[in-house]
């Protein structure tokens, strides 16, 4: 079979592949290099969107996708009470995938270093000196390849793997009655039979809301069960019963302390692949822009992309650790767990414990607001699994 040579390649063409391949170019750290990007689908639809907070004095490379933003925060717990949070200089953004795939790769296609295959990738291997990537009609070579494709690990039995599975929907409806400029970042006020369930409300105009429905759990629903959650919270909840739904999505996000490899020899995994979601929450735009940085000062500093210290540490992956566990001995309800935090933190410091930027000071604040007796035997356990 033919091999290609190239550079650099780019197995997997998600949000992570793409946000290094982009800033790579852009910030100019690969002028000369010949780079191929791989993926089987062509990202041409809004198949997902990435939210995320961040502190409002960091410029983002992608602010000109931001779809919409907001300051104003809110959380309600289960039974009702609804808490405004205090987020500081933080906001929350919404970035569209089609947004992010148009405006990225209008980019990269204007570069005639930059080659594109649509093929399905049956294989990535590492060589002493390069990292293969096979598909069916050729093999591709190169001296580093990017690996965002994600499969589930081969887990040991000490190992948590929760779900984050959920389902949105923008709707159109003249019955929205909430204030548009605020967002609710995590809305209880919803059955918590099926593990720890919540809503995001966000809303983008007075007639216009994106709605997703998350559950933390180890499986996924019937189908049929997140739109009939959905339509109740509408109804029961916001009052909202005559509605157009103008687009949906449905994903599902591994919640994990299984320990990723970050590279294998010439192969460097990125995103979920290489750790970048956290494992608590389910959030990976910041954590992946983290790890896209520490690449890239490695190619400047040291001319390869083998950085030295993770984004999320040791003591923010035992503290993750511990709270999988928790959760996964369902007797500190989940609800029950993120209401503590949220009535006793402000959500400046619970951003930063999840973003891993926060100090010492922070994260006591953190523990103590949660019931202690239910952390010390999964505290116990996180910690004899790193130190063994």
């Amino acid at each position: 079979m033919e091999t290609k040579d190239f550079d650099i390649i780019f197995a997997g063409s998600g949000m992570a592949g793409l946000s290094l391949a982009y800033r790579g170019i852009r910030e100019g750290v690969w002028q000369n290099e010949n780079i191929l990007i791989v993926d089987k689908d062509i990202k041409n639809k809004n198949d997902r969107t990435w939210c995320f907070w961040q502190d409002e004095s960091k410029e983002s490379p992608f602010k000109p996708v931001f779809y919409h933003s907001w300051k104003a925060l809110s959380f309600f717990t289960n039974e009702g009470r609804q808490i405004p949070l205090n987020n500081g200089n933080y906001a929350y953004h919404m970035i569209r995938s089609i947004d992010f795939y148009q405006f990225v790769l209008s980019f990269l296609r204007q570069s005639p270093r930059v080659t594109f295959v649509q093929a399905e990738i049956l294989s990535i291997e590492n060589t002493p000196d390069a990292g293969i990537v096979q598909t069916r009609d050729a093999a591709y070579k190169a001296k580093y390849v990017f690996n965002s494709m994600y499969s589930k690990p081969e887990l040991k039995p000490w190992d948590q793997y929760f779900l984050q599975h959920f389902k949105g929907k923008m709707i159109q409806t003249k019955q929205f009655s909430g204030n548009p400029s605020e967002m609710y970042l995590m809305d209880f006020r919803t059955p918590q039979e099926n593990g720890t369930t919540f809503f995001y409300v966000l809303p983008v105009a007075q007639d216009r809301l994106f709605v997703e429905y998350t559950i933390f759990s180890k499986s996924l629903l019937e189908d049929g069960a997140y739109d009939r959650a959905i339509e109740q919270y509408l109804a029961k909840v916001l009052g909202i019963t005559e509605y157009q739904i103008l687009e949906h999505e449905f994903g599902v996000i591994p919640m994990t302390d299984f320990r990723f490899s970050r590279r294998n020899g010439n192969v460097v995994n990125i995103g979920t692949a290489g750790g970048d979601t956290r494992a608590s929450s389910g959030y990976t735009f910041t954590n992946t822009q983290k790890t896209v940085s520490k690449i890239l000062a490695s190619y400047r500093k040291k001319g390869h992309p083998f950085f030295g210290n993770e984004n999320i540490n040791e003591k923010h992956k035992l503290l993750d650790s511990t709270i999988l566990k928790v959760l996964d001995h369902n007797e500190y309800h989940g609800h029950q767990l993120f209401s503590d935090l949220f009535t006793h933190v402000d959500a400046k410091n619970i951003f930063a414990f999840l973003d891993s930027e926060s100090t010492a000071q922070d994260d006591l604040k953190v523990m103590l607001s949660l019931k202690a007796k239910h952390f010390i035997a999964p505290f116990v356990k996180s910690l004899f699994k790193i130190i063994s």
